[in-house]
Order: structure tokens, then sequence, then C-alpha cells
């Protein structure tokens, strides 16, 4: 964006349940969403959304019909769409402190997922789009951050494209380029909250898949991915989180702060562990493990080709 703050268009699912309202501003603030929410609803031009914008790397594309997802919560096929705004500052999105309802209910999702359980966020900062082979490039030519290895043809940083998602990044080396650029990898909850808000959608844009929306294999039975490699980062805007955070289930999955643990129940996170969580699934994973509640995780060594990262700021 042009400007240094702007206001980001943000598509927020209205078929969610359960809304519940933080404490003081956050309360204010959630209340004039929720009011703005129900007034554009009620418009014609509510149900319409931009077509995604064109990119010249994904000419060989798949555009898939939408997939039902084995693992879809019992939400409406077709929920209604408004738009609202949030703040937008330097590649940045601030997002509202709230209480949501974290992880999955449905007894077919993985294990992993559950139990569901009320969790808290603070407010914080978290980056638009996945981190670039650009901006990486800047933090490996300050000497900050170790160049991706060249592990496999996919990985992006040698492909010649500033705007593509950088891959095969080992876990240190995303926290050593987030501490670079004076922020942090985001927490397992607020990745998850970027990705839902306090809304109950499958994936960041709904319900149903569809390389439309996001790069990931063009369903659960098929090998082929919706397109050869990740797309430019922002390039399928109808795939936006609630918020307006794009590429959040495909493209890459993302590292986030956080030890894995198989089970997450109340209290904190681990303060150690053998793996670290990837979130959102990638080019090459299957769209139920591109779900807004899918858990996956990696170790030290993991670096492959479907394996970024974005990054998050405290307010």
């Amino acid at each position: 964006m042009s400007d240094s703050r702007s206001i980001a268009a943000v598509v927020i699912v209205a078929a969610a349940t359960g809304l519940v309202l933080g404490r003081g501003a956050d309360a204010t603030a959630e209340k004039r969403t929720a009011a703005l929410a129900m007034s554009v609803a009620r418009s014609p031009a509510a149900s319409s959304t931009a077509p995604p914008a064109h990119d010249e790397g994904d000419a060989d594309e798949v555009h898939s019909p939408p997939t039902e997802n084995p693992y879809d919560d019992s939400v409406p096929a077709r929920p209604s769409v408004v738009r609202l705004a949030v703040t937008a500052e330097g590649g940045m999105l601030r997002l509202p402190g709230n209480r949501f309802v974290m992880g999955s209910a449905n007894g077919r999702a993985p294990t992993n997922e559950r139990p569901a359980r009320t969790v808290a966020v603070e407010p914080f900062w978290i980056d638009r789009t996945e981190v670039t082979v650009g901006a990486y490039r800047v933090c490996v030519e300050g000497g900050a951050c170790a160049a991706p290895a060249r592990s496999s043809a996919a990985c992006t940083y040698h492909l010649g494209d500033a705007d593509l998602p950088v891959s095969c990044v080992h876990w240190r080396d995303a926290d050593a380029y987030c501490r670079f650029t004076g922020k942090r990898l985001p927490t397992e909850v607020e990745w998850e909250y970027a990705a839902r808000g306090i809304f109950a959608v499958t994936f960041p844009w709904g319900t149903f898949g569809a390389c439309a929306n996001a790069v990931t294999l063009v369903n659960d039975q098929s090998g082929k991915s919706c397109a050869p490699r990740p797309a430019r980062v922002g390039s399928h805007p109808n795939g936006g989180s609630v918020f307006g955070v794009q590429d959040l289930s495909g493209n890459v999955e993302e590292w986030t702060a956080d030890w894995y643990v198989d089970s997450l129940g109340p209290g904190p996170a681990p303060r150690s562990g053998a793996a670290h969580v990837l979130r959102g699934g990638g080019w090459l994973s299957p769209p139920s493990l591109s779900r807004t509640t899918s858990r996956n995780w990696g170790s030290a060594l993991e670096a492959g080709p479907n394996v970024g990262f974005r990054c998050a700021r405290d307010i």
C-alpha cells in the first residue's frame, strides 16, 4: 500500500456463531464491528467480492470446483459475506484482542486439534502476507539470516522472483529474520485467530476449499497441486482471512513460535520440545491439512519447499 497508514478491506464470514466481546476498549470496538457487519449484510453489494488478481507466475494454475472437506464443521455451505476494515501499516494488519474458541469440536478432526477450548488473545500486529524472497534476501545480505539451501528445485529463493514466499527456511532462520526486522514469529494462538477470528470457519474465507482461493493440492485424493509452485504473495485476495490476512491457507505452511505438543489443553504453551508448530498447509498439502484448525510440526532440520513463515509484532 502506498500510504503508511491505510484501511484494508477485510472479508468476514457472517455465518459464525458464539460472538464473544472483549473487555473495555476492545468491547467497544467489537460492538462497532458487529453493528457494521449487520448493516453491511443488508446491502445487496455485501455478497460481492473482487476477482482474484492475475499472477503471471500462475499461468498453469488449476481452477477446481469447490470440494467439501472431510473434517468440515457444521456451518452453512454458502455463508453471507460482509466487508469490514482494519488498520494497516508497513505491510502489517492490527488485529484486535478478544476471546475465541480455538481448535475443533468435530469428532472426525485429527486428535491434535482437540479439544476445542476458549482462549484469549491480546491485540497484535501480523504481516498481511508471507515473507517474500525479496524481503528475506535483505536479511541475508545484511548477514543476519542464512540463505536457504537449494535442497529442492522447488525452493523459491533461487527462482528469480522476489514476490514469491520464501521457502526452504529452517525455524531458526525464520526466527532470525523476524528479529532482524524488529518483529517475532506469531504464537500458535495468534496464528489461528488471524485465520478465523471469532468465527467457526473451516478455511479462512469460509467453508469449502478451492484452487481459486489458495494454492494447495487440488483435493485430498489428488497428488496434483493447484499450481506448479507457490503463488506470489497476496495473489489470491478472495482467500484472505476474516481480517484480510492473505495466504493463511496454502502457498507455504508457516512456522509459529510455539513448541509442538499433540494436545493443547488449558495453561501456557510448552517451554521446550523436539519440534515447532507449522500451520496452514502449503502448495503440497491437501485441503484437509490447510484448514484454520490444522496443526503440523517440523523439527530443527525441516526446511522443505512447502515451508515458509510470516512475522508478528506486539502493540
